[in-house]
């Protein structure tokens, strides 16, 4: 008969010999990763510096040791409750002991997503617009992204609240009485501050008198921003619909002197001002906002008040009172996009300029771009890293501990820019084909369709003309032309002859073609839309524009 203490020994042998096994096993995954360069981590989370529990805590550090299975929520300094005190400590294994030590602030980068604290991110102020009614539909997936790289961003509202941890401003609570008692806008607001206050939820109001609501922000945004970050050098201004490529904005501040008084974007124009869209982004420098400040004074600001109620939008406004200051705006198209990747035209315009903002994006298109973002920076960074991080699962609490050999290997990322033909070959080329039913790659430039009265709208130009400029254009196209609102061959056939074509659109009856790329969207299910591209002409197209020599003029 075996005596117990053998027994024991012998299972502890056992465990012991199954632990060794392990830590072999991963540590031969680590060794293969390594020397093939890539070594995937799993997605973990941080608390950001602007999170509101920590706005005024000037010796707050980020979190030591994130919980790999927690990607959503900020942690704090201490570890969690549930996580095994015996891992914690480290667990004693006869004479091996399995290290157990979390990785310090030093370390704590390895564990960042790969866009956080990138060279020249401490200068720079985000600010991000949006209304109440659509806050919890738009901010979240910001918070869950763009958050994790900004250390200094501001979201403003028509009102004040909080979504989780992170605060939102009110960005109206200055505008004078005068208006907010007495002009109609505001009974919006005064609205909402009602039902957030008696808890109801304001998202099922008017969202068009939001609209009202919104042109009164631009201004005291750009006043609050200022004062809550004074030695910021740059304020860039976004809409909760837009997304801003971190490593592409911060290369483009880096090439711009702040010193100068400077407002860029791309340029609109309202009657007389050209202004920049505030939906594209636009941004302005420390010395133009200290003009800015210099002159907003009771006066300015009344009069400012004032022709924002006789006026449309408060991208309008904010050009016109920096105009006041002596600042006057700058394009900034098409590094900053009114369009998201599936809408744009892709085109020599645009494929070898750095991509550095997107407006129209949805909450799935943000998490996209905010993906493609991080695989970027880490897929650049690798070819020039000195040291090595390595990391190690350690269950049953399913922390991550990383070593980091050398400092520098973080020096290096963020340096190099993607370009619009970078994100065109990781969101386009994989979902383009010869032809694609039950697809609406809006083509738009040249339409085909001959004018019935219950013809449906093309959603192009083609729909504003008379009938007498419908018919009179019908009848100048070519035969061959005519065919091609037969079927989707035909109008396959009349996007061949012109050399110019790189895409067509077919609908019962109807024709398009367009001289760029565009990848649009799907549609319902047996719809009768088919969708075809030039893939020989779009190969001949980036063979020719294979040298790019990247731009960051402004206009």
């Amino acid at each position: 008969m075996t005596k117990p203490k053998a027994t024991f020994r012998r299972a502890v042998t056992i465990s012991l010999s199954l632990g060794l096994l392990y830590c072999s096993y991963e540590l031969g995954i680590i060794r293969s990763e390594l020397s093939n360069h890539r070594l995937e981590l799993p997605e973990v989370n941080y608390i950001s510096r602007h999170f509101k529990s920590n706005l005024n805590d000037s010796d707050w550090v980020p979190a030591e040791f994130p919980l790999r299975e927690s990607p959503t929520r900020p942690f704090s300094k201490q570890a969690p409750d549930d996580v095994d005190k015996d891992v914690d400590k480290g667990v004693e294994l006869g004479d091996t002991h399995l290290s157990t030590d979390l990785p310090n602030a030093a370390s704590h980068k390895a564990l960042s997503p790969a866009c956080h604290d990138l060279p020249g991110a401490e200068d720079v102020v985000v600010v991000v617009k949006t209304g109440a009614t659509e806050a919890f539909a738009r901010v979240p997936e910001h918070l869950l992204t763009l958050s994790r790289c900004i250390p200094n961003l501001m979201i403003f509202s028509d009102l004040e609240q909080d979504i989780g941890d992170f605060h939102i401003y009110d960005a109206l609570s200055e505008v004078s009485d005068e208006y907010k008692n007495n002009n109609e806008d505001f009974e919006f607001y005064h609205t909402l501050q009602k039902y957030h206050a008696e808890h109801r939820d304001v998202s099922v109001l008017s969202s068009d008198k939001g609209w009202n609501l919104d042109k009164w922000k631009n201004i005291p945004m750009l006043h609050a921003a200022y004062q809550r970050y004074p030695d910021a050098q740059w304020f860039v201004f976004i809409d909760a619909d837009s997304y801003i490529g971190w490593i592409n904005l911060l290369q483009l501040l880096r090439r711009l002197d702040s010193t100068k008084p400077l407002y860029f974007g791309a340029i609109y124009v309202y009657g007389e001002t050209a202004f920049a869209q505030g939906g594209t982004g636009y941004g302005v420098s420390k010395a133009a906002v200290k003009r800015f400040e210099k002159i907003r004074d009771a006066e300015h600001i009344a009069a400012w008040e004032h022709e924002t109620s006789t006026i449309c939008c408060g991208d309008v406004m904010l050009s016109i009172a920096l105009h006041d200051a002596g600042v006057n705006v700058s394009g900034a198209w098409p590094l900053l996009q009114p369009e998201p990747p599936s809408m744009l035209d892709w085109s020599d315009q645009v494929w070898c300029r750095p991509a550095v903002s997107w407006h129209h994006v949805h909450a799935f298109e943000v998490e996209a771009l905010w993906h493609f973002e991080q695989a970027w920076i880490n897929q650049t960074k690798t070819s020039e890293r000195v040291g090595h991080r390595i990391c190690f699962s350690l269950p049953p609490s399913r922390l991550i501990a990383c070593t980091v050999t050398d400092p520098s290997f973080f020096s290096k990322a963020g340096q190099i820019p993607y370009l619009y033909k970078d994100a065109f070959e990781y969101f386009v080329q994989p979902h383009i084909s010869d032809t694609r039913s039950d697809w609406n790659n809006l083509s738009r430039d040249r339409t085909f369709t001959e004018p019935t009265e219950d013809h449906p709208k093309e959603g192009n130009d083609w729909d504003w003309l008379s009938d007498e400029e419908k018919q009179s254009m019908w009848d100048g196209w070519s035969d061959l032309q005519k065919k091609s609102v037969e079927s989707a061959e035909d109008c396959y056939a009349a996007c061949e002859v012109d050399e110019g074509c790189m895409q067509y659109l077919f609908r019962p009856g109807s024709c398009s073609h367009n001289w760029a790329i565009r990848l649009g969207h799907a549609t319902e299910p047996d719809s009768d839309t088919t969708s075809g591209w030039m893939l020989d002409r779009l190969e001949q197209f980036k063979q020719a524009q294979a040298n790019c020599d990247p731009s960051w003029a402004l206009d």
